[in-house]
């Protein structure tokens, strides 16, 4: 009888050991619903912030309205543009001379939260204090965002002594010597314009350690590409649903089919690809945003991608890597997704999307 022998590199079967043994099932990473709230002073750029986090400009139609006076007069939710389980909601200002916490929360519904990030553009005030202690005894996770910071290196520039990195710290030293009642706070210094520079990354660092495991996965992938740095972090967290989502079906099914080098499912392969070049920033609507924001050309950041990928996952595209052996197949993805710590594939080539999203970032002077 014929027999049907199918030769897969170890290094293919590690990876899928890998990726499968952190997580249980690919459903409870990619739907996980995950909501972020975002509160302070009236002014403060709360808005502002939550349309940075949702890479979005401020006028974009989609956008959280901003303006020097509150706009916000109960707690407004703004889904991710290609993530409809992240949630962000920007919650009515904290200003009011007769603000009590206790009752705030019990208005806005802390239960609904993940976490709470309490903004303020200057001092953190006794408002700011009292909301945190309240959230606190409440159990919940809670941050300092101090925002506009690129507006105080503007205003400090032109002094004859002006050194950013002191500037810098003693902000950030004034902000906990301002919130000593909170214990050791968490204070993050952050420019909603530029968030490639200051602490954001630090924030996100901080977050990853503490939110459960599922929720920080959702958060890494919902976050715009705004650095290698943060690049490098969503491979990190792709590795996991690379074969979860479109091989570990169909792997662990691989039978002698006349005519198929790998049982799987089309759909699911298209889709995953798709989901990587929306989450690598490559979609038209991320580099229109990002134009924006760096002023740069579109077209001139359209012209940065020039890999098959270019304009996302296609049919031709998936079919053509149907069409290969299984070992190819391998390869291909390998040359994909190479860029993953850990290099587990063959480094026969470097990451085709993610080698997109340099030129971009580098186009953007962001790399």
């Amino acid at each position: 009888f014929a027999t049907n022998y199918y030769v897969v590199s170890r290094e293919f079967v590690d990876i899928l050991s890998d990726a499968t043994a952190d997580t249980e099932d690919s459903d409870s990473l990619e739907n996980v619903t995950l909501n972020i709230a975002i509160t302070g002073m009236t002014g403060a750029g709360k808005s502002s912030f939550v349309n940075a986090i949702r890479g979005l400009p401020n006028d974009d139609k989609n956008a959280a309205p901003t303006g020097t006076t509150e706009t916000t007069m109960k707690p407004s939710m703004y889904p991710h543009p290609s993530m409809p389980n992240v949630k962000i909601w920007d919650l009515p200002g904290i200003g009011s001379p007769k603000f009590r916490a206790k009752k705030y929360l019990k208005e806005v519904n802390f239960h609904t939260y993940d976490f709470f990030l309490i903004v303020t553009s200057e001092r953190f005030k006794e408002n700011d204090i009292e909301l945190a202690r309240a959230i606190k005894k409440s159990k919940k996770l809670f941050y300092f965002i101090r925002t506009k910071i690129d507006n105080d290196i503007r205003a400090e520039s032109h002094k004859r002594n002006f050194d950013e990195r002191m500037l810098l710290e003693n902000i950030r030293e004034d902000c906990k010597a301002n919130l000593l009642k909170v214990g050791i706070p968490k204070i993050f210094l952050v420019s909603s314009f530029n968030l490639e520079k200051y602490d954001f990354q630090k924030l996100i660092s901080t977050l990853e350690d503490e939110l459960p495991e599922n929720k920080k996965f959702a958060l890494i992938q919902s976050l715009p590409v705004y650095s290698l740095e943060a690049l490098i972090k969503k491979k990190t967290y792709y590795k996991k649903l690379i074969w979860l989502n479109a091989f570990a079906a169909g792997v662990g099914a691989i039978a002698p089919i006349p005519g198929l080098s790998l049982v799987c499912d089309y759909g699911i392969i298209k889709t995953f690809f798709q989901q990587v070049f929306v989450g690598f920033g490559l979609s038209n609507q991320a580099l229109k945003a990002l134009s924006e924001r760096v002023n740069k050309p579109l077209e001139q950041l359209k012209a940065a991608k020039t890999s098959r990928f270019k304009d996302g996952s296609t049919e031709d595209i998936v079919i053509d890597m149907l069409s290969k052996p299984m070992i190819a197949i391998a390869k291909t993805l390998g040359t994909i997704l190479a860029l993953l710590p850990g290099g587990a594939l063959p480094a026969g080539g470097t990451a085709i999307m993610a080698e997109d999203t340099k030129n971009v970032l580098a186009v953007s002077q962001l790399a």
